[in-house]
């Protein structure tokens, strides 16, 4: 037979042995030792806590297009419902002006206006003989005082001269306003003469949502492609969220979580308060995961984290023993013996408790503290045989193997 199964089976002898003098003994510390047949090791972990709630897909935001009406009037629609749209895609044309009586109008409004430019030619040409004649005057005379000295001064033709250049330079920008009206009149005309149709193109991209084909504004609506979440809290809700939370969206349509952002809760509900029924707050989720895709008009689940702990120390639920003034756990420690702590709880959450203060993650906590009889005094555990195996003791020499034994079995 080998060394070790000597060992073994001398071991277990003693086992045995021992358990009979212990159990049989006055006064032995056996009665009085805990059996703990269920602990567990403090663990590390994450812990977080949401809100559900439940909401709708919608689009970030939707744009409004107007129609002013014109004198040609509306001509057609270029898109449809549920068309995509980019900026500047074309949506709607109106027609030119075709009235007869209007383009008239128009020329008559614009001879008139070329009208005033002659008439202003003809007073810029008129002035500017004048300054020529009071600038000749002025320069074959110059005025004296009366004792015969030269007068230095300005003199009533000078002063003639720049009021003369000031209504000279204040004609000729009457005339440039006149002439940029003109040029106005001769492209609206020409406009017309050529068929050009006009039209209203889009200022933001997305996809047109409704169309009013009675013309009542606004015609068109477009909505934006990037999605967000619309939904509302309840009463009690309104206790434990809040703005820049972080939000997890679940959909049967995608897989895994699209992470948003809680941006928006309304103040006030989206109802009119009532006595009867309860009210119930809007909210806006914006999403932060922009490769995801979420279809518009889709229900989805939120999940809201109200808190988070992140490797925390954590013990059952049920490890905890809980008084008036505090809280306590029992930890088997290094020394075989029953320990009681007190610890500061955190975060609970799934049966699972956060320990601020009073264990460390791998030490090992009693899972049933109702089996504890006294804290101080020594405990025991069932034995598993089944972590006894020969690869086990070979790791280690045959003498420190029965050393291990002796101690254990004499250590009080």
């Amino acid at each position: 037979m080998k060394k070790k199964s000597l060992i073994l089976m001398s071991a277990g002898i003693l086992f045995i042995s021992g358990n009979l003098y212990l159990a049989l003994k006055d006064d032995s510390k056996a009665v009085r030792s805990s059996y703990i047949n269920k602990w567990t090791a403090t663990g590390k972990e994450s812990l977080t806590k949401t809100l559900q709630a439940e909401g709708v897909v919608t689009p970030v935001e939707e744009h409004h297009v107007y129609y002013n009406d014109t004198p040609g009037g509306f001509k057609n629609f270029l898109v449809k419902e549920g068309d995509p749209v980019d900026v500047g895609s074309p949506l709607y044309e109106y027609a030119g002006d075709s009235n007869e009586a209007e383009r008239e109008k128009l020329e008559m409004e614009k001879q008139q206006l070329v009208r005033e430019v002659a008439l202003i030619d003809e007073q810029i040409q008129q002035l500017e003989y004048l300054l020529s004649v009071s600038e000749s005057a002025t320069d074959n005379s110059i005025p004296v005082t009366g004792d015969g000295t030269s007068d230095t001064g300005r003199s009533s033709s000078e002063l003639m001269n720049v009021s003369i250049e000031k209504e000279i330079y204040d004609k000729k920008s009457e005339k440039t306003r006149i002439s940029a009206e003109i040029d106005e009149y001769d492209n609206t005309l020409n406009s017309q003469d050529s068929g050009d149709q006009l039209g209203i193109n889009s200022e933001v991209a997305g996809t047109v949502k409704k169309i009013n084909y009675d013309l009542n504004n606004p015609i068109l609506t477009i909505i934006s492609d990037s999605p967000k979440v619309e939904g509302t809290f309840t009463e009690k809700d309104l206790k434990e969220v809040q703005e820049g939370m972080e939000v997890f969206v679940k959909s049967d349509l995608v897989k895994g979580n699209v992470k948003g952002t809680l941006t928006s809760i309304a103040s006030y509900p989206e109802q009119d308060p009532s006595v009867k029924t309860e009210s119930r707050f809007p909210y806006e989720v914006e999403l932060t995961d922009e490769q995801a895709v979420l279809i518009k008009g889709t229900h989805v689940e939120v999940a809201v984290v109200t808190d988070q702990v992140v490797n925390a120390a954590t013990v059952p639920e049920e490890a905890v023993v809980k008084t008036k003034k505090a809280s306590f756990v029992y930890v088997l420690n290094e020394l075989g013996i029953v320990e009681k702590r007190k610890i500061t709880k955190g975060l609970e959450l799934d049966g699972n408790v956060e320990v601020k203060k009073g264990a460390k993650p791998g030490e090992l906590v009693v899972k049933n503290p109702e089996a504890i009889q006294k804290a101080g005094d020594p405990f025991f555990s069932k034995l598993k045989p089944g972590i006894l195996n020969k690869k086990t003791f070979s790791k280690e020499p045959g003498k420190e193997i029965f050393k291990s034994i002796m101690v254990g079995f004499f250590k009080r």
